[in-house]
């Protein structure tokens, strides 16, 4: 019986945090994402960018892919070395845009907790 592979505790706790609703990642960030996965369809002949554009995916399901992609892929070559390294630095530009989604919805239930009990007095 084969052994399955180790689970990547830290990719999880990534995907875990990552809120599950599509995220306002600016132009950029998108476009450096799809470039990152780009790169890597190219460098390892895989179907790499998703189906649906990168703007309407949920945070977590796009985390879900970066982080799975980053664990299951091995580089062999410099180009692919480059483009697996890509998906690391795509992984950040989601986590950054995820935490400051995050942070965001809380700061705004903050205010209108303040804001009901205002109303209260």
């Amino acid at each position: 019986m084969a052994t399955p592979p180790p689970t990547d505790l830290a990719g999880e706790r990534l995907v875990r945090k990552t809120p599950d609703r599509i995220l306002p990642l600016d132009r950029g960030d998108q476009d450096y994402i799809r470039a990152g996965l780009e790169a890597v369809q190219e460098a390892f002949g895989i179907a790499a960018l998703p189906d649906v554009p990168i703007a309407l995916m949920p945070g977590r399901t796009l985390m879900r892919l970066l982080v799975d992609l980053r664990a299951g892929l091995r580089p062999r070559n410099p180009g692919q070395t480059e483009a697996w390294g890509r998906l690391a630095g795509a992984i950040l530009v989601l986590d950054t845009a995820g935490e400051f989604a995050a942070q965001h919805s809380q700061a705004e239930e903050r205010r209108r907790a303040m804001e009901r009990d205002d109303l209260d007095d």
